[in-house]
């Protein structure tokens, strides 16, 4: 039998063949992304010019932290971190594939975007979402 799985937040991701894509919003009035996608542009407030694009899957690590202790439906330890996207996003993301922390992990240096189980939910079934880890 297959596990079962399921994705964090509908309308957050597209598949790609295989693969996933994170979706964003791009105004083409002044040319902004934002996630989560949004139908009306927060910046400029047009709503007829907002385009839903896939974001980028490279980004520079700004800041993280190590959680120790968590809900109990989260493996502990693991890292999360706040990720700069070339679209001037700023996503909140946990990280993986990066232990020990504080030998594979260093402010500024490039991640690239992976999708993987997040967590678990009362029934079982993996949540999948964004991760990001060191750039190969």
């Amino acid at each position: 039998m297959e596990p079962k799985s399921k994705l964090l937040r509908s309308g957050w991701f597209r598949r790609q063949g295989e693969d996933l894509e994170l979706l964003g919003s791009r105004c083409e009035s002044c040319n902004r992304y934002f996630f989560p996608p949004q139908k009306v542009c927060p910046e400029c407030l047009s709503s007829e010019s907002m385009k839903t694009v896939p974001l980028s899957k490279k980004g520079k690590l700004v800041s993280y932290t190590v959680i120790g202790i968590a809900a109990p439906e989260f493996k502990t330890p693991y890292a999360v971190a706040y990720v700069d996207l070339p679209e001037k996003i700023r996503l909140f993301s946990m990280l993986t594939e990066c232990e020990p922390y504080d030998q594979k992990l260093q402010l500024d240096m490039d991640l690239e975007m992976v999708f993987g189980e997040v967590k678990k939910d009362e029934e079982g079934t993996s949540i999948i979402s964004y991760k990001f880890r060191p750039m190969k």
